[in-house]
């Protein structure tokens, strides 16, 4: 029992040793004599000196990190630029928006590292402007932006590292706020970009400095056009850019946004999208072309809508054929029988009344109370008479002529 107390006991010493050696032996001397300049409104050299008392045997390096805040703190997105250098001096480009905080330590891999030794750099007193944005398309970068409060002779200049030169831009005076339109064939393919404000306020000279996103992260793209079309159960949703050559195909996606019978969807896709047709809905659909988040980022407005087929009930086929059978079978039932009562006498004729003979051999046929003797007495028997020949009679005549009558078939006189 006690062995084994005094064993931890010897295990526990020697580890606490072995840290607070490790700490020590990892603790350099910070760097002497931090300074800097501006040289430019956008870059700032840095200096300082070696640190004393180091061992011959440890060869350090210095790290360099760029608070874009006075926060010196190392939080997540409060670091804009780490360097690791050799020599005892570093020229950074920065901007000076929010204030700054730049950080030198003493790095060596053999021997530890230092703590910081800090600078702190308090923002410009005066804002010349607000609310900035930028708009980057086929090499022209639209920048905008609100000036301030009593700001006069307000002056918009960029600078790209890769040139070392600062250009004016003219304003655009169709931007109603303030803005002015950057050409410059090297925009696409910049990774820094800065922008300069001059003016007076209060007759006071002031300026802002900023720093500008590269191109691929606010690109603008043209409003699309969306084009929608059957082939054969599907509907095809395809989308025709004015602008879309720039970049690499992989660098843009499609946002469709579409309903179908009330119902709302939303799709992101690489290429055009397919669906299936339904006939008893009504699609409504508008597509926006987004910039990947590979490639940067931005997008276009959403496209003007777009209609295809019309929304219809599916119990309406039934529904019109319970009301429009009884319907058509009553039509057709008045008709018919204005019909029969207008051609009565065509569909139905009346019997014609018999003749005298018929008459006669019908009461003939019916007298059947008289006596079968008596009809065959002669007094009871009817004798035809004989039928009388009429002659026919010519007449003819001739001038100073005696007139003369002729007869021709005249029954001869009885002797």
């Amino acid at each position: 029992m006690y062995r084994f107390w005094n064993i931890s006991l010897m295990i526990c010493f020697s580890v606490s040793v072995m840290f607070v050696g490790s700490e020590d032996t990892s603790e350099l001397p910070p760097p002497k004599n931090l300074n800097f300049i501006w040289e430019t409104p956008f870059r700032i050299s840095l200096t300082w000196e070696k640190p004393e008392d180091l061992d011959s045997d440890c060869k350090v390096n210095y790290t360099v990190h760029v608070h874009k805040s006075q926060d010196c703190s190392f939080k997540e997105g409060t670091i804009t630029k780490s360097f690791k250098v050799s020599h005892l001096g570093l020229k950074v480009s920065v901007s000076n928006e929010n204030g700054l905080c730049i950080s030198v330590s003493t790095y060596s891999e053999t021997c530890g590292y230092s703590r910081p030794t800090n600078i702190i750099l308090p923002p410009p007193q005066v804002r010349l402007v607000t609310d900035r944005s930028y708009e980057y398309s086929h090499s022209r970068m639209k920048c905008t932006w609100k000036p301030g409060d009593e700001v006069q002779d307000l002056s918009f200049y960029y600078w790209l590292p890769v040139s070392e030169s600062i250009i004016k831009c003219i304003p655009d005076e169709t931007i109603k706020t303030g803005g002015c339109v950057i050409h410059d064939e090297q925009l696409k393919d910049i990774m820094e970009i800065y922008y300069l404000f001059n003016g007076t306020r209060n007759g006071i000279p002031v300026n802002n400095t900023f720093e500008g996103e590269r191109s691929a992260q606010c690109v603008k793209l043209n409003k699309p056009q969306l084009s929608i079309h059957r082939v054969g159960q599907d509907l095809h949703f395809e989308t025709h850019g004015s602008d879309l050559d720039e970049f690499s195909n992989e660098c843009y996606d499609y946002q469709y946004t579409y309903s179908k019978c009330n119902q709302n969807f939303n799709k992101i896709i690489k290429t055009k999208y397919i669906v299936q047709y339904d006939p008893a809905c009504k699609y409504r659909a508008s597509v926006k072309v987004l910039f990947s988040t590979d490639c940067g980022s931005g997008g276009s407005d959403p496209s003007d809508e777009v209609e295809y087929g019309e929304d219809s009930d599916p119990n309406l086929p039934a529904l019109l054929a319970i009301i429009l059978i009884p319907l058509i079978v009553s039509c057709g039932l008045v008709v018919s029988l204005v019909l029969l009562r207008r051609h009565k006498d065509i569909i139905f004729p009346k019997i014609p009344t018999p003749t005298i003979f018929f008459k006669d051999l019908l009461n003939n046929n019916n007298n059947n109370v008289i006596n079968t003797e008596d009809q065959r007495s002669p007094t009871n028997v009817i004798m035809p008479l004989p039928i009388e020949d009429i002659a026919e009679c010519r007449l003819s005549l001739l001038p100073d002529t005696p007139v003369e009558l002729s007869t021709n078939n005249l029954l001869p006189e009885p002797k």
